[in-house]
């Protein structure tokens, strides 16, 4: 899916990710975040400690690609939050 694609999802899915926020458009180093941008031409997904700092989790080189597998990440944290399987 497209970034916007995804935005429009992620604003209607309501996930559970506990005390994380979603990050969309720059790499920050604020606690508790995963995210998703495009920086130096690649698509990075991310995620940062607790006590900041990130580390990149996965690297695309195509939007939608990165947009699937963020979707797809943001699900399996909220299905374990949420206990599904």
């Amino acid at each position: 899916m497209t970034k916007q694609e995804f935005l429009t999802i992620y604003e209607s899915s309501k996930f559970n990710l506990g005390e994380y926020i979603v990050v969309i458009d720059n790499i920050t180093d604020e606690p508790l975040v995963m995210g998703c941008a495009f920086d130096n031409c690649i698509w990075k997904i991310y995620q940062t400690k607790e006590k900041g700092g990130h580390y990149v989790i996965k690297e695309f080189l195509n939007e939608i690609q990165a947009f699937n597998y963020f979707y797809e990440l943001l699900l399996s944290r909220h299905n374990y939050l949420s206990g599904n399987s």
